[in-house]
Protein backbone atom coordinates (compact mmCIF):
# COMPACT_ATOMS: atom_id res chain seq x y z
CA UNK A 1 0.00 0.00 0.00
CA UNK A 2 2.79 2.40 0.91
CA UNK A 3 4.77 1.62 -2.28
CA UNK A 4 1.71 2.14 -4.47
CA UNK A 5 0.95 5.46 -2.79
CA UNK A 6 4.57 6.54 -3.03
CA UNK A 7 5.30 5.69 -6.66
CA UNK A 8 1.99 6.91 -8.08
CA UNK A 9 1.89 10.21 -6.23
CA UNK A 10 2.45 13.64 -7.75
CA UNK A 11 4.59 14.37 -4.70
CA UNK A 12 7.14 11.83 -5.93
CA UNK A 13 7.26 13.46 -9.37
CA UNK A 14 7.66 16.90 -7.82
CA UNK A 15 10.35 15.60 -5.51
CA UNK A 16 12.27 14.00 -8.39
CA UNK A 17 12.17 17.25 -10.38
CA UNK A 18 13.59 19.13 -7.42
CA UNK A 19 15.98 16.36 -6.45
CA UNK A 20 17.70 15.92 -9.81
CA UNK A 21 17.88 19.68 -10.33
CA UNK A 22 19.50 19.96 -6.92
CA UNK A 23 21.91 17.13 -7.70
CA UNK A 24 23.05 19.02 -10.78
CA UNK A 25 23.31 22.23 -8.78
CA UNK A 26 25.38 20.45 -6.15
CA UNK A 27 27.68 19.19 -8.90
CA UNK A 28 28.06 22.75 -10.15
CA UNK A 29 28.57 23.92 -6.56
CA UNK A 30 31.30 21.33 -6.17
CA UNK A 31 33.01 22.65 -9.30
CA UNK A 32 32.87 26.17 -7.85
CA UNK A 33 34.30 25.01 -4.54
CA UNK A 34 37.15 23.29 -6.38
CA UNK A 35 37.95 26.59 -8.08
CA UNK A 36 37.74 28.49 -4.79
CA UNK A 37 39.92 25.96 -2.97
CA UNK A 38 42.44 25.98 -5.84
CA UNK A 39 42.87 29.77 -5.92
CA UNK A 40 42.02 30.88 -2.38
CA UNK A 41 42.53 27.81 -0.16
CA UNK A 42 42.46 28.76 3.52
CA UNK A 43 44.00 32.21 3.07
CA UNK A 44 43.28 34.98 5.55
CA UNK A 45 42.00 37.13 2.67
CA UNK A 46 39.31 34.57 1.87
CA UNK A 47 38.60 34.10 5.59
CA UNK A 48 37.94 37.85 5.93
CA UNK A 49 35.65 37.77 2.89
CA UNK A 50 33.67 34.91 4.43
CA UNK A 51 33.36 36.86 7.67
CA UNK A 52 32.04 39.88 5.76
CA UNK A 53 29.68 37.64 3.79
CA UNK A 54 28.02 36.54 7.03
CA UNK A 55 26.02 39.78 6.90
CA UNK A 56 25.02 39.31 3.25
CA UNK A 57 24.18 35.65 3.75
CA UNK A 58 22.01 36.44 6.76
CA UNK A 59 20.04 39.00 4.74
CA UNK A 60 19.80 36.62 1.79
CA UNK A 61 18.49 33.78 3.91
CA UNK A 62 15.96 35.94 5.73
CA UNK A 63 14.69 37.57 2.53
CA UNK A 64 15.15 34.78 -0.01
CA UNK A 65 15.60 31.47 1.78
CA UNK A 66 13.23 29.06 3.48
CA UNK A 67 11.98 31.90 5.65
CA UNK A 68 10.38 33.69 2.73
CA UNK A 69 8.96 30.41 1.46
CA UNK A 70 7.41 29.71 4.85
CA UNK A 71 5.72 33.13 4.80
CA UNK A 72 4.50 33.22 1.21
CA UNK A 73 4.03 29.63 0.00
CA UNK A 74 0.85 28.94 2.01
CA UNK A 75 -0.60 32.33 0.99
CA UNK A 76 -0.04 31.88 -2.75
CA UNK A 77 -0.90 28.17 -2.71
CA UNK A 78 -4.36 28.96 -1.33
CA UNK A 79 -4.74 31.90 -3.74
CA UNK A 80 -3.98 29.80 -6.83
CA UNK A 81 -6.18 27.03 -5.49
CA UNK A 82 -9.14 29.46 -5.47
CA UNK A 83 -8.50 31.43 -8.70
CA UNK A 84 -7.31 30.31 -12.13
CA UNK A 85 -6.00 33.74 -13.23
CA UNK A 86 -3.86 35.90 -10.96
CA UNK A 87 -2.41 39.34 -11.71
CA UNK A 88 1.10 39.93 -10.33
CA UNK A 89 1.39 43.68 -11.02
CA UNK A 90 1.24 44.71 -7.37
CA UNK A 91 3.67 41.94 -6.39
CA UNK A 92 6.24 43.29 -8.83
CA UNK A 93 5.76 46.81 -7.50
CA UNK A 94 6.16 45.69 -3.90
CA UNK A 95 9.27 43.61 -4.59
CA UNK A 96 10.99 46.45 -6.46
CA UNK A 97 10.35 49.01 -3.71
CA UNK A 98 11.39 46.63 -0.94
CA UNK A 99 14.63 45.68 -2.68
CA UNK A 100 15.81 49.30 -2.53
CA UNK A 101 15.43 49.34 1.26
CA UNK A 102 17.22 46.02 1.49
CA UNK A 103 20.16 47.39 -0.48
CA UNK A 104 20.53 50.43 1.79
CA UNK A 105 20.23 48.50 5.06
CA UNK A 106 22.60 45.71 4.06
CA UNK A 107 25.17 48.15 2.72
CA UNK A 108 25.17 50.22 5.91
CA UNK A 109 25.67 47.13 8.07
CA UNK A 110 28.41 45.70 5.85
CA UNK A 111 30.25 49.02 5.82
CA UNK A 112 30.13 49.10 9.62
CA UNK A 113 31.52 45.55 9.77
CA UNK A 114 34.41 46.45 7.44
CA UNK A 115 35.52 49.34 9.61
CA UNK A 116 34.84 47.54 12.89
CA UNK A 117 37.00 44.57 11.91
CA UNK A 118 39.64 46.93 10.48
CA UNK A 119 40.20 44.62 7.53
CA UNK A 120 43.17 45.04 5.24
CA UNK A 121 42.37 46.43 1.77
CA UNK A 122 39.21 48.16 3.01
CA UNK A 123 38.44 49.49 -0.49
CA UNK A 124 38.37 46.00 -2.00
CA UNK A 125 36.05 44.76 0.73
CA UNK A 126 33.80 47.79 0.27
CA UNK A 127 33.52 47.00 -3.47
CA UNK A 128 32.71 43.39 -2.55
CA UNK A 129 30.02 44.59 -0.13
CA UNK A 130 28.36 46.66 -2.89
CA UNK A 131 28.21 43.62 -5.14
CA UNK A 132 26.82 41.51 -2.32
CA UNK A 133 24.14 44.14 -1.61
CA UNK A 134 23.02 44.09 -5.25
CA UNK A 135 22.89 40.29 -5.04
CA UNK A 136 20.61 40.51 -2.00
CA UNK A 137 18.21 42.83 -3.87
CA UNK A 138 17.86 40.70 -7.01
CA UNK A 139 17.77 37.51 -4.98
CA UNK A 140 14.85 38.85 -2.94
CA UNK A 141 12.86 39.64 -6.09
CA UNK A 142 13.69 36.24 -7.60
CA UNK A 143 12.73 34.39 -4.44
CA UNK A 144 9.24 35.90 -4.33
CA UNK A 145 8.42 34.80 -7.86
CA UNK A 146 10.08 31.41 -7.56
CA UNK A 147 7.90 30.83 -4.50
CA UNK A 148 4.90 31.65 -6.69
CA UNK A 149 6.04 28.98 -9.17
CA UNK A 150 6.18 26.48 -6.32
CA UNK A 151 2.75 27.54 -5.08
CA UNK A 152 1.36 26.81 -8.56
CA UNK A 153 2.97 23.39 -8.51
CA UNK A 154 5.41 24.30 -11.33
CA UNK A 155 8.32 22.50 -9.72
CA UNK A 156 9.94 21.63 -13.05
CA UNK A 157 10.06 25.28 -14.12
CA UNK A 158 11.30 26.22 -10.68
CA UNK A 159 14.06 23.63 -11.05
CA UNK A 160 15.14 25.04 -14.42
CA UNK A 161 15.28 28.54 -12.93
CA UNK A 162 17.49 27.39 -10.05
CA UNK A 163 19.78 25.47 -12.40
CA UNK A 164 20.14 28.53 -14.66
CA UNK A 165 21.35 30.60 -11.72
CA UNK A 166 23.85 27.96 -10.64
CA UNK A 167 25.09 27.26 -14.18
CA UNK A 168 25.83 30.91 -15.03
CA UNK A 169 27.48 31.37 -11.62
CA UNK A 170 29.74 28.38 -12.32
CA UNK A 171 30.63 29.41 -15.88
CA UNK A 172 31.92 32.78 -14.73
CA UNK A 173 33.56 31.81 -11.43
CA UNK A 174 36.81 30.41 -12.90
CA UNK A 175 37.78 33.32 -15.17
CA UNK A 176 36.63 35.99 -12.72
CA UNK A 177 38.16 34.53 -9.56
CA UNK A 178 41.47 33.94 -11.37
CA UNK A 179 41.55 37.61 -12.34
CA UNK A 180 39.81 39.37 -9.44
CA UNK A 181 40.24 36.97 -6.50
CA UNK A 182 37.28 37.08 -4.07
CA UNK A 183 35.79 40.07 -5.94
CA UNK A 184 35.39 37.78 -8.95
CA UNK A 185 33.56 35.28 -6.74
CA UNK A 186 31.04 37.96 -5.72
CA UNK A 187 30.58 39.16 -9.33
CA UNK A 188 29.98 35.67 -10.71
CA UNK A 189 27.32 35.07 -8.06
CA UNK A 190 25.55 38.31 -9.03
CA UNK A 191 25.62 37.36 -12.72
CA UNK A 192 23.91 34.05 -11.94
CA UNK A 193 21.16 35.79 -9.98
CA UNK A 194 20.57 38.38 -12.74
CA UNK A 195 20.42 35.69 -15.44
CA UNK A 196 17.68 33.88 -13.54
CA UNK A 197 15.77 37.14 -13.16
CA UNK A 198 15.90 37.89 -16.88
CA UNK A 199 15.01 34.38 -18.01
CA UNK A 200 12.25 33.43 -15.54
CA UNK A 201 11.07 36.37 -13.43
CA UNK A 202 10.66 39.18 -15.97
CA UNK A 203 8.36 37.09 -18.23
CA UNK A 204 5.95 36.78 -15.29
CA UNK A 205 5.17 40.49 -15.73
CA UNK A 206 2.82 39.37 -18.51
CA UNK A 207 0.55 37.77 -15.91
CA UNK A 208 -1.50 40.93 -15.38
CA UNK A 209 -5.11 39.75 -15.62
CA UNK A 210 -7.45 38.15 -13.11
CA UNK A 211 -7.50 38.36 -9.32
CA UNK A 212 -4.98 40.93 -8.11
CA UNK A 213 -2.38 39.37 -5.82
CA UNK A 214 -1.00 41.74 -3.23
CA UNK A 215 1.97 41.68 -0.93
CA UNK A 216 2.32 43.83 2.16
CA UNK A 217 4.94 44.05 4.86
CA UNK A 218 2.47 42.39 7.20
CA UNK A 219 2.81 39.23 5.08
CA UNK A 220 6.40 38.97 6.27
CA UNK A 221 5.87 37.90 9.84
CA UNK A 222 9.22 38.22 11.63
CA UNK A 223 8.83 35.11 13.84
CA UNK A 224 7.97 33.14 10.70
CA UNK A 225 11.07 34.52 8.98
CA UNK A 226 13.10 33.16 11.87
CA UNK A 227 11.37 29.79 12.19
CA UNK A 228 11.29 29.19 8.45
CA UNK A 229 15.00 29.78 8.21
CA UNK A 230 16.26 28.50 11.55
CA UNK A 231 18.70 26.01 9.97
CA UNK A 232 20.58 28.62 7.97
CA UNK A 233 20.55 31.05 10.88
CA UNK A 234 22.25 28.38 13.02
CA UNK A 235 24.80 27.65 10.28
CA UNK A 236 25.56 31.33 9.71
CA UNK A 237 25.88 32.01 13.46
CA UNK A 238 28.23 29.05 13.89
CA UNK A 239 30.26 30.26 10.92
CA UNK A 240 30.56 33.72 12.44
CA UNK A 241 31.78 32.26 15.73
CA UNK A 242 34.34 30.12 13.90
CA UNK A 243 35.92 33.19 12.30
CA UNK A 244 35.50 35.95 14.87
CA UNK A 245 39.03 35.40 16.22
CA UNK A 246 40.54 36.43 12.87
CA UNK A 247 41.92 32.96 12.10
CA UNK A 248 41.33 30.91 8.96
CA UNK A 249 39.17 28.38 10.82
CA UNK A 250 36.11 29.84 9.10
CA UNK A 251 37.38 28.57 5.73
CA UNK A 252 37.49 24.96 6.97
CA UNK A 253 34.00 25.41 8.38
CA UNK A 254 32.70 26.63 5.02
CA UNK A 255 34.32 23.87 2.98
CA UNK A 256 32.73 21.29 5.32
CA UNK A 257 29.31 22.96 5.24
CA UNK A 258 29.29 22.86 1.43
CA UNK A 259 29.37 19.04 1.61
CA UNK A 260 26.74 18.82 4.36
CA UNK A 261 24.45 21.32 2.67
CA UNK A 262 24.24 18.94 -0.28
CA UNK A 263 22.15 16.65 1.95
CA UNK A 264 20.16 19.50 3.50
CA UNK A 265 19.18 21.26 0.27
CA UNK A 266 19.08 18.36 -2.20
CA UNK A 267 16.80 16.15 -0.15
CA UNK A 268 15.52 17.61 3.12
CA UNK A 269 14.59 21.08 1.82
CA UNK A 270 12.82 19.57 -1.19
CA UNK A 271 10.83 17.20 1.01
CA UNK A 272 9.89 20.06 3.33
CA UNK A 273 8.80 22.27 0.40
CA UNK A 274 6.47 19.61 -0.98
CA UNK A 275 5.20 18.82 2.52
CA UNK A 276 4.46 22.51 3.23
CA UNK A 277 2.57 22.92 -0.05
CA UNK A 278 0.50 19.76 0.43
CA UNK A 279 -0.53 20.44 4.01
CA UNK A 280 -1.29 24.09 3.18
CA UNK A 281 -4.17 22.69 1.12
CA UNK A 282 -5.17 19.69 3.23
CA UNK A 283 -3.91 17.96 6.37
CA UNK A 284 -1.77 14.92 5.50
CA UNK A 285 -0.35 13.08 8.52
CA UNK A 286 0.79 10.12 6.43
CA UNK A 287 3.01 12.33 4.26
CA UNK A 288 4.36 13.94 7.41
CA UNK A 289 5.41 10.56 8.85
CA UNK A 290 7.01 9.41 5.59
CA UNK A 291 8.93 12.69 5.29
CA UNK A 292 10.27 12.41 8.83
CA UNK A 293 11.34 8.77 8.41
CA UNK A 294 13.14 9.51 5.15
CA UNK A 295 14.95 12.48 6.70
CA UNK A 296 16.06 10.41 9.70
CA UNK A 297 17.31 7.60 7.48
CA UNK A 298 19.30 9.99 5.30
CA UNK A 299 20.76 11.71 8.36
CA UNK A 300 21.95 8.49 10.01
CA UNK A 301 23.45 7.19 6.76
CA UNK A 302 25.26 10.51 6.30
CA UNK A 303 26.79 10.39 9.81
CA UNK A 304 27.84 6.77 9.33
CA UNK A 305 29.56 7.46 6.00
CA UNK A 306 31.38 10.50 7.35
CA UNK A 307 32.55 8.55 10.41
CA UNK A 308 34.61 6.30 8.15
CA UNK A 309 35.35 8.40 5.09
CA UNK A 310 35.36 12.12 5.98
CA UNK A 311 39.11 12.52 5.36
CA UNK A 312 38.95 10.63 2.05
CA UNK A 313 35.97 12.68 0.88
CA UNK A 314 37.63 16.02 1.62
CA UNK A 315 40.90 14.84 0.09
CA UNK A 316 39.16 13.72 -3.09
CA UNK A 317 37.13 16.90 -3.40
CA UNK A 318 39.53 19.67 -2.40
CA UNK A 319 43.17 18.54 -2.48
CA UNK A 320 44.56 20.59 -5.35
CA UNK A 321 46.13 23.99 -5.92
CA UNK A 322 46.91 25.84 -2.68
CA UNK A 323 44.66 23.52 -0.63
CA UNK A 324 47.09 21.40 1.41
CA UNK A 325 46.93 18.11 3.34
CA UNK A 326 46.79 20.12 6.55
CA UNK A 327 43.71 21.88 5.19
CA UNK A 328 42.21 18.48 4.33
CA UNK A 329 42.74 17.24 7.89
CA UNK A 330 41.16 20.27 9.55
CA UNK A 331 38.21 20.35 7.14
CA UNK A 332 37.52 16.62 7.57
CA UNK A 333 37.35 17.01 11.35
CA UNK A 334 34.83 19.82 10.91
CA UNK A 335 32.86 17.71 8.42
CA UNK A 336 32.28 14.77 10.76
CA UNK A 337 31.69 16.84 13.88
CA UNK A 338 29.15 19.09 12.16
CA UNK A 339 27.22 16.11 10.75
CA UNK A 340 25.57 15.45 14.14
CA UNK A 341 24.22 18.99 14.21
CA UNK A 342 22.94 18.61 10.65
CA UNK A 343 21.10 15.42 11.59
CA UNK A 344 19.19 17.43 14.19
CA UNK A 345 18.52 20.15 11.61
CA UNK A 346 17.02 17.54 9.26
CA UNK A 347 14.53 16.46 11.92
CA UNK A 348 13.57 19.97 12.99
CA UNK A 349 13.13 21.15 9.38
CA UNK A 350 10.46 18.51 8.73
CA UNK A 351 8.71 18.90 12.08
CA UNK A 352 8.34 22.68 11.69
CA UNK A 353 6.51 22.50 8.32
CA UNK A 354 2.99 21.61 9.55
CA UNK A 355 2.97 24.49 12.03
CA UNK A 356 4.19 26.93 9.37
CA UNK A 357 1.23 26.00 7.18
CA UNK A 358 -1.18 27.42 9.78
CA UNK A 359 -2.66 30.89 9.47
CA UNK A 360 -0.19 33.48 10.72
CA UNK A 361 -3.00 35.41 12.42
CA UNK A 362 -4.26 32.39 14.34
CA UNK A 363 -0.81 31.16 15.40
CA UNK A 364 0.85 34.57 15.85
CA UNK A 365 1.39 34.26 19.60
CA UNK A 366 2.91 30.76 19.43
CA UNK A 367 5.18 31.80 16.55
CA UNK A 368 6.48 34.70 18.62
CA UNK A 369 7.20 32.44 21.61
CA UNK A 370 9.01 29.86 19.46
CA UNK A 371 11.11 32.48 17.65
CA UNK A 372 11.93 34.29 20.90
CA UNK A 373 13.08 31.09 22.63
CA UNK A 374 15.15 30.08 19.61
CA UNK A 375 16.91 33.46 19.29
CA UNK A 376 17.48 33.63 23.04
CA UNK A 377 19.25 30.25 23.11
CA UNK A 378 21.23 31.10 19.97
CA UNK A 379 22.36 34.44 21.39
CA UNK A 380 23.18 32.98 24.80
CA UNK A 381 25.20 30.08 23.36
CA UNK A 382 27.11 32.40 20.99
CA UNK A 383 28.00 34.87 23.73
CA UNK A 384 28.89 32.10 26.16
CA UNK A 385 31.48 30.45 23.91
CA UNK A 386 32.97 33.79 22.87
CA UNK A 387 33.87 34.54 26.48
CA UNK A 388 35.42 31.15 27.17
CA UNK A 389 39.14 31.67 26.47
CA UNK A 390 40.10 27.98 26.59
CA UNK A 391 37.88 27.08 23.63
CA UNK A 392 39.30 26.86 20.09
CA UNK A 393 37.41 28.36 17.15
CA UNK A 394 36.24 24.92 16.08
CA UNK A 395 34.97 24.02 19.54
CA UNK A 396 33.09 27.30 19.81
CA UNK A 397 31.41 26.79 16.44
CA UNK A 398 30.45 23.21 17.32
CA UNK A 399 28.95 24.17 20.68
CA UNK A 400 26.78 26.81 19.03
CA UNK A 401 25.72 24.30 16.38
CA UNK A 402 24.88 21.52 18.85
CA UNK A 403 23.05 23.65 21.43
CA UNK A 404 21.04 25.56 18.82
CA UNK A 405 20.19 22.47 16.75
CA UNK A 406 18.98 20.54 19.79
CA UNK A 407 16.88 23.52 20.85
CA UNK A 408 15.39 23.67 17.34
CA UNK A 409 14.34 20.01 17.58
CA UNK A 410 12.64 20.59 20.94
CA UNK A 411 10.82 23.66 19.61
CA UNK A 412 9.81 21.86 16.41
CA UNK A 413 8.25 19.02 18.43
CA UNK A 414 6.33 21.60 20.45
CA UNK A 415 5.22 23.33 17.23
CA UNK A 416 3.89 20.04 15.84
CA UNK A 417 1.90 19.41 19.01
CA UNK A 418 0.40 22.89 18.62
CA UNK A 419 -0.38 22.17 14.96
CA UNK A 420 -2.33 19.04 15.92
CA UNK A 421 -4.38 21.05 18.42
CA UNK A 422 -5.16 23.75 15.85
CA UNK A 423 -6.28 21.15 13.27
CA UNK A 424 -8.73 19.40 15.59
Amino acid sequence: MFLKFFFESQSLKDFLNLFFANIFQKFLGLVRELVIAFFLGSSILYANFLLLRVVADFFSQITAGNALKANLLPKFTKLYDQYSDISLNQVFKFSKESSIYLFLISQIIQTFVIFYLDLEDNLLFFIASLILSFSICFNFINAIFLTILQARGLFLKYSFASVTNSLVFTLFVFPLISICSFIGLAISRLLGIISMNLAFVRPMRNENTGKEARLEYSDFNFPTLILGNFANIIIISSRFVSGIDGSNSITFFMYAVVILNAFLTSVISNISTILLRKISIKENKKLMVYSLLISLAIGFIMVLILHFFSFEIIKFVYLRGVFSLSDVQQTSVYLYDLSFGFLLLFVATILFQPFLSLSIVESKRVRFILAFCFLLVLLFSSLLVLFLPDFSSRERALYVMYISSFTAVVLSVYSYVKYLKYER
